[in-house]
């Protein structure tokens, strides 16, 4: 099937800012596992020569047994952020895939160009432009614009640095997020994110 590597024209297309059903209309299979013993969420790999996104639902199950506060929409909304991620991956990086499997998931590792790529592509499906801007326009705290949003605040920050190098006049951000898939953001109280 030919498509779009554009997370825009995908959403546009599809109809959906949910990379499962994404996906699906790609034909790109999605196997859900639980394996305890793994530290990662998803990985994406060929299987029989077609790209394939495994996602570990063991991971999410662990965290919200170590944090009560962790709670079955915050699990559902990151497996969607997971699944965006290895999307990003199944869609960017087939050559890649044909030489060996992504074999980690390391979202804020913004040193590997495919990882920085893959969480572009993930802000891109998860978060609706004009929604975000509306919301940045608000004064809202990133942390509160995530939470409407149903993303990972480091996924938002993603997303925040793609506009401003789209050319919005958004401020500077903190920091881009490294390895810490769920780590905390310094300066993310702000309201002030439009100059």
């Amino acid at each position: 099937m030919s498509f779009s590597r554009d997370p825009t024209a995908l959403v546009r297309r599809f109809g959906t800012r949910n990379p499962f059903e994404i996906a699906e209309y790609l034909e790109i299979k999605v196997h859900y596992l639980h394996h305890p013993e793994s530290k990662l969420p998803g990985l994406t790999c060929l299987a029989a020569n077609r790209p394939s996104i495994f996602i570990n639902k063991a991971y999410f199950e662990a965290m919200q047994a170590k944090d009560k506060l962790y709670t079955d929409e915050a699990m559902r909304d990151d497996i969607l952020q997971v699944g965006a991620h290895e999307l990003g991956h199944a869609v960017l990086h087939r050559a890649e895939l044909k030489l060996s499997p992504i074999k980690e998931y390391e979202i804020f590792n913004v040193r590997l160009p495919r990882e920085a790529e893959a969480n572009t592509f993930a802000a891109d499906i998860r978060i609706d432009k004009e929604e975000l801007l509306d919301l940045l326009y608000s004064q809202k705290t990133l942390l509160e614009i995530a939470s409407a949003i149903h993303v990972n605040v480091n996924l938002l920050m993603y997303k925040i640095d793609s506009l401003r190098r789209e050319g919005y006049n958004l401020r500077q951000l903190p920091y881009l997020p490294k390895n810490n898939f769920m780590g905390s953001i310094h300066g993310s109280s702000s309201t002030e994110w439009c100059e």
